[in-house]
């Protein structure tokens, strides 16, 4: 079976590694990468060095629905078309070129959580349960028939690394059966239910920033929901910190100020605290708590914004 692969995110690593020895991959399309950093340098995402490394023809068209793209990929003559963490939305006359049609790799429980940021939106959101979802696309967001579901657990343990890395995994251990269904027409598909439906847009600048009036809960699940990037943020001393980890804790201190109990530090929230474990302070690189404590002076009661 030929397959054409999209996605760009470190999230489609694993299950395109996975289909590597049983399926032809004829292409991988990834978002065109942008210049960035002082030099403007052009660099190419993990999932493009695995390509060239395994001799596998690499896409970056600006637009996937422009018609001299649709045309390239016409020529590969593509059974399935398989995406994930893919930013376009792929049209109609795309969708056409495969003879079995495309799929999307979800990490969601569809129809919650369509769009961008499922998994950050649900550990912002104190969910303890998502999971996967794989559909038949069609030209809306999210929206296809499912064949494929399956639900994972979160924890407390979790930040949005380790449950995309486990959601990812969930994924390469699936998506040969699959294949093999499709392939073989002997799968289910069902319509999503309408009623169930929520949105997770991709994160904006300033949802990243803490509201240290908020429950310590919800401040927790806003720093898992942003590690390892592109991190919670705050200001002290009038420079931006950004929080990596923390933990709750039973420690009751008035919002906004920084504590220090036994060489542990504490930010104050509302209706609680957190120990804030890992932070990187503008311009230096991540240290522990106890680093910060030490290497900035950190004073009992300080202001933290």
């Amino acid at each position: 079976m030929k397959v054409v692969y999209f996605g760009s995110g470190d999230f489609s690593l694993p299950i395109v590694d996975r289909l590597r020895t049983p399926i032809e991959l004829v292409g991988l399309v990834i978002v065109k990468p942008k210049p960035k950093g002082r030099g403007l340098k052009t660099s190419l995402p993990k999932i493009a060095a695995w390509a060239k490394d395994n001799h596998i023809d690499i896409y970056d068209p600006e637009s996937p629905n422009d018609p001299d793209f649709i045309k390239q990929m016409s020529d590969l003559k593509p059974d399935l078309f398989i995406l994930s963490a893919y930013s376009h939305i792929l049209g109609h006359d795309l969708l056409a070129v495969p003879r079995l049609g495309a799929i999307n790799i979800h990490p969601s429980l569809l129809p919650r959580y369509r769009g961008a940021a499922p998994i950050q939106r649900a550990i912002m959101a104190d969910e303890k349960i998502t999971g996967l979802t794989i559909f038949f696309m069609d030209e809306r967001i999210d929206h296809g028939e499912v064949i494929f579901q399956k639900e994972a657990f979160i924890t407390d343990e979790d930040n949005y690394d380790s449950l995309a890395r486990r959601l990812s995994s969930l994924a390469a251990d699936s998506i040969i059966d699959i294949i093999a269904s499709i392939e073989h027409g002997s799968y289910s598909r069902r319509t999503q239910d309408e009623t169930g439906k929520s949105a997770a847009p991709k994160i904006k600048k300033e949802e990243t920033i803490i509201d240290w009036g908020k429950s310590a809960r919800s401040i927790f699940n806003l720093i898992r929901a942003l590690s390892p990037g592109p991190g919670a943020r705050a200001m002290f001393r009038g420079q931006e910190l950004i929080i990596i980890e923390a933990a709750l804790s039973t420690e009751c201190y008035d919002p906004r100020t920084f504590h220090i109990r036994n060489r542990t530090l504490y930010a104050g929230a509302h209706n609680g605290s957190l120990v804030i474990k890992r932070l990187k302070p503008e311009n230096r690189t991540a240290m522990s708590g106890s680093d910060f404590i030490n290497g900035f002076r950190v004073k009992e009661g300080e202001e933290i914004q």
